[in-house]
């Protein structure tokens, strides 16, 4: 064991790892896309790629042995673009400011101002303090000190130190350098009057002004002049005027681009900047740039010329650095470009590369050792970046152009090197190149042939491998896999793909002396081959899920492959969308074991690894923590392999037992005193929707299909009892059940939107009820002579228009409804019948049609308890911090009612009054809790919950 692993408690000797690959406390970037193996400072890392947090890389490095985390020292902001730039020259150097949104302390309003040299990009070690909300900024030299300014505040730009804060000066619209003097352009709302103030005296420059009293200013200083503009709003081909500060009246400016280009868009932004008379405009088209962030230069004979669109942007800047018109765009995911409007290129730094977008984690980015060191290169563009790991930097930018497809990592001749696909569209013709990047030098370049419009639309996989004694680049061809030089680019030959519908995932490496080559594809299958001869390397692994004919949401995609020699067997590893990681015989095509199924996102990676002696797969998720899966290990059955719908608590061989049913067509059955599986139902090639223990001796289960099946199986030995209670064609989504005089019901009810009633032990059905809706959850409780049940389900009519579903309290005997519907949207989707001290209640999200008070947001994850007949409130659980609602459960132990409540952030136990009983419980980790069940067990409480990672835990309660 190793500081950067733990053992798993649920499925030793399995482990977790114990570092957050993302920012937060969920262990997990938004998404996380590839991830490698690499050599940071000569010892092993892993690498992976993800979207970033607010204050986050969109890579993560983590040592393997310790688990300390990489830092990353490109100061770029994380996800949320820059919430305001400025450029400009401290004394001889061109710097460029950014304000940043950096949440902290659970405030959302903190920001901070990070600078950079403007030609470069590279980072200025300067800390000033923690700004609250968004403000103007400017860089400027006053009086041959370089300074920075934050709205009212002005700091030194060497050492961040506060120079002056000036208080009440009301709207700060604008900051700007005027003859040696830095200025505020300040709004007085209840005046509607424009003053500018110098900032480091706070003295009024000029006579106030009027203006247009709403949004954005531009400034310029035109021929000695100072104008201020006001854009915001205005349409593109309406003319513009200023108020001319110097002179104290109003101008009209010359067009600032050519109307019959831009159309009548409209200005949201706008930064001027001049040299003498010329006016360089760098203008946001709608919100964010939503349609362009353009750049317009003077041109000959009074023309203007556009110098480039920049696409969406979050922040602007424009400013004359050392004599050349600059312009600057911040984009959300990281993302910066300055380009040189006087010469009109953009500048070359591994800084300024370009917005980061979701899909570049699929496939545009790769990992490698680039000499012994840990890389990563990434296009987000048409310029590649590569970062070096040890550094935390990017060093290098990779001019690829535009159409990148898929980027992928290899070795030529002992050195890393990068092939990227190109194509995928009618202006970018499909090629192949390979790319060192110790010497930034193209290896070879080569257009090839695209595929067919059925697979050209999907990113094709590429990969290196040795194919016939010859470095080859692997990539999809429709139905076949071909293989070119990788020295040349000349076609080497390809093998034929019949078996896959479209392979999506390729994968190569070795065991022994054998090197593989592997595809994956979206039903499921892999093939393999020998590469050295071309031929198959064993039976074609067919169906990723055990099974035939299951429903096709339990069939998913191959994302991940690897290959392992396991106590001398070679074996290939598979990961898929389903959330699984699966073990196969190559020679056989047998699966080997049974899934390792915990993880909460779709498998990203797959990295052999060794941990001691032991041989051992390290698998990586789209979310949640990365796991090292001991290969040599006993057999473990670590539960469902597909969404857990039900979870229930009863009796099997005389113990305290809960009893879980899956889309995996299994019923599992698990003792509550150890945690184990004590038993498997195979229900069938069908969903399983729902499961309930019933019966005298509360051994009886009763489980529910999407095929619209309803069957008893008895508990202790799992066989079927009888013919079933029902089989239908509508899906069954829900059952429950209750005692009534002595009497065993269950109830059922699903998309037919009626409930049905029958005895447990006979069979026999007692009642059959239309409810009006698709019911997704039952639960019923008798008192007195009656017999209710609460439906929860679908929203109908014009209950669309107030909620996203509706529960209803049902007097099963009277066939009518006991009190008005509950109307459930988003965290708030769960509702629950039961007994407390002989009183029937009930347990719901907060009503959105409540009367006293409005449901938003902040209520909807709120818990109400309820007295069932009366609808008067007995408690609340309301402003706690656990997220979501996922699930709640009612449970008797030792004569107190209990409150089971899973949650976003986990679970809890709450008493009578909704106050918690002991520790939240936290071990779903990164997971959703999405059903819950509770028994006494041993005098104690014993609680079962699942999660969206299909993983089942079971729990005593901290006292």
């Amino acid at each position: 064991m190793t500081q950067a692993w733990e053992q798993d408690a649920i499925f030793a000797p399995h482990r977790v790892l114990r570092t957050p690959l993302g920012f937060d406390e969920k262990h997990t970037f938004d998404d996380v896309g590839p991830a490698a193996l690499v050599t940071v400072a000569g010892r092993p890392a892993l690498a992976a790629f993800g979207l970033p947090t607010d204050a986050g890389s969109y890579y993560c490095v983590v040592d393997l042995e310790t688990g300390e985390r990489v830092p990353d020292r490109a100061a770029l902001h994380g996800s949320a673009g820059p919430r305001a730039a400025a450029a400009g020259m401290c004394g001889d150097r061109a710097v460029l400011a950014l304000l940043l949104k950096t949440p902290a302390e659970g405030d959302d309003c903190f920001r901070t101002l990070r600078l950079r040299d403007a030609w470069s990009g590279e980072p200025l070690d300067v800390e000033f303090p923690r700004f609250r909300l968004d403000s103007p900024i400017a860089v400027a030299t006053i009086d041959g000190r370089g300074v920075v300014a934050v709205g009212p505040t002005v700091c030194d730009a060497g050492d961040g130190s506060v120079i002056v804060q000036r208080d009440g000066l009301g709207w700060i619209k604008a900051l700007v350098e005027y003859q040696g003097r830095l200025l505020h352009l300040c709004y007085d709302v209840r005046l509607r009057l424009h003053t500018l103030r110098d900032a480091l005296t706070g003295d009024t420059v000029g006579e106030p002004f009027t203006g247009r009293d709403s949004g954005e200013v531009a400034t310029v200083v035109v021929g000695g002049h100072l104008w201020v503009v006001f854009p915001y709003g205005r349409q593109a081909s309406g003319a513009l005027t200023a108020w001319d500060v110097t002179a104290g009246c109003e101008v009209s400016l010359s067009a600032l681009w050519d109307v019959d280009l831009v159309g009548d868009r409209r200005i949201e932004d706008l930064r001027l900047s001049a040299q003498g008379d010329e006016i360089t405009a760098l203008v946001q088209w709608g919100y964010q740039g939503r349609n362009g962030t353009e750049v317009w230069s003077p041109g000959p004979g009074g023309r203007r010329l556009r110098g480039v669109d920049l696409g969406k942007s979050s922040a602007l800047a424009l400013a004359v650095l050392d004599g050349r018109t600059t312009a600057v765009t911040g984009y959300d995911n990281r993302a910066l470009t300055v380009f040189d409007a006087t010469s009109g290129v953009l500048v070359p730094s591994p800084y300024y590369a370009g917005p980061i977008q979701p899909e570049i984690q699929k496939r545009k980015c790769s990992f490698a050792d680039v000499g012994g060191r840990g890389a990563l290169l990434v296009c987000g563009g048409t310029t590649g970046v590569v970062w070096d790991f040890e550094s935390g930097l990017p060093v290098r930018t990779a001019p690829f152009g535009a159409g990148v497809q898929t980027i992928a990592a290899g070795v030529l001749d002992g050195r890393a090197v990068f092939a990227v696909l190109t194509g995928r569209s009618d202006t970018v013709p499909t090629a192949l190149r390979v790319w060192d990047p110790q010497i930034s030098r193209t290896v070879f370049y080569r257009e090839i042939p695209a595929e067919s419009d059925r697979f050209h639309k999907w990113p094709g996989p590429v990969v290196f491998v040795e194919f016939a004694g010859r470095p080859t680049v692997a990539r999809r061809f429709n139905r076949t896999i071909e293989f070119y030089d990788a020295r040349t680019g000349e076609l080497a030959g390809a093998v034929s793909a019949e078996n896959l519908k479209m392979a999506n995932v390729l994968a190569a490496g070795r065991i022994g002396d054998r090197t593989l080559l592997a595809a994956g594809d979206s039903s499921g299958t892999v093939q393999v081959w020998d590469a050295s001869t071309g031929h198959e390397a064993g039976p074609v692994l067919r169906g990723h899920r055990i099974g035939d004919g299951l429903p096709k949401d339990t069939s998913e995609w191959v994302s991940a492959i690897a290959f392992v020699q396991v106590a001398g067997r070679d074996t290939v590893v598979t990961g898929g969308d389903d959330m699984t990681v699966r073990l196969w015989d190559l020679a056989t095509g047998e699966a080997i074991g049974t899934p390792f199924a915990a993880h909460t996102g779709k498998i990203t990676a797959l990295l052999p690894t060794g941990a001691g002696d032991e041989t051992a797969v390290i698998s990586v998720a789209a979310t949640g923590a990365p796991r090292m899966w001991m290969l040599g290990a006993p057999p473990l059955d670590t539960g469902h392999t597909a969404w857990i719908t039900a979870l229930a608590a009863g009796v099997r061989d005389g113990r305290a037992a809960f009893a879980s049913s899956s889309h995996d067509g299994t019923i599992r059955l698990w003792e509550a005193a150890t945690g184990r599986i004590t038993g498997t139902i195979t229900v069938g090639p069908v969903r399983v929707t729902g499961v309930a223990f019933g019966g005298p001796g509360r051994d009886i289960l009763i489980g529910v299909t999407a095929d619209g099946l309803v069957q008893r199986w008895d508990a202790n030995s799992g066989t079927a009892l009888g013919v079933p209670l029902h089989r239908g064609d509508g899906e069954m989504y829900a059952v429950g059940t209750v005692t009534v005089d002595g009497r065993s019901l269950a109830g059922a009810a699903g998309a037919d939107r009626t409930l049905r009633i029958w005895d447990v032990v006979t069979g026999e059905q007692v009642s059959e009820l239309p409810v009006g809706r698709t019911v997704t959850a039952l639960s019923m409780a008798a008192t007195g002579d009656r017999l209710l049940a609460y439906v929860h389900g679908s929203a109908v009519g014009d209950e669309r228009h107030q909620a996203d579903s509706v529960a209803v309290l049902w007097d099963v005997f009277a066939r009518e409804p006991v009190t008005e519907p509950v109307y459930l949207s988003d965290g708030g989707e769960v509702a629950v019948l039961g007994l407390m001290n002989g009183r029937p209640v009930v347990l719901h999200g907060r009503d959105a049609n409540e009367e006293d008070h409005e449901w938003d947001v902040t209520t909807m994850d709120d818990l109400v308890l309820l007295d069932a007949l009366t609808d008067d409130v007995i408690a609340a659980l309301d402003q706690h911090d656990h997220g979501r609602n996922g699930a709640t459960a009612l449970v008797t132990v030792a004569g107190r009612t209990l409150v089971v409540a899973g949650f976003e952030k986990g679970a809890a136990i709450l008493d009578e009054r909704m106050r918690e009983v002991g520790d939240h419980y936290r071990e779903h980790r990164t997971s959703m809790v999405n059903n819950v069940a509770a028994i006494e067990a041993d005098g104690g409480l014993v609680v079962a919950s699942s999660d969206h990672a299909n993983a089942v835990r079971i729990w005593r309660p901290s006292r």
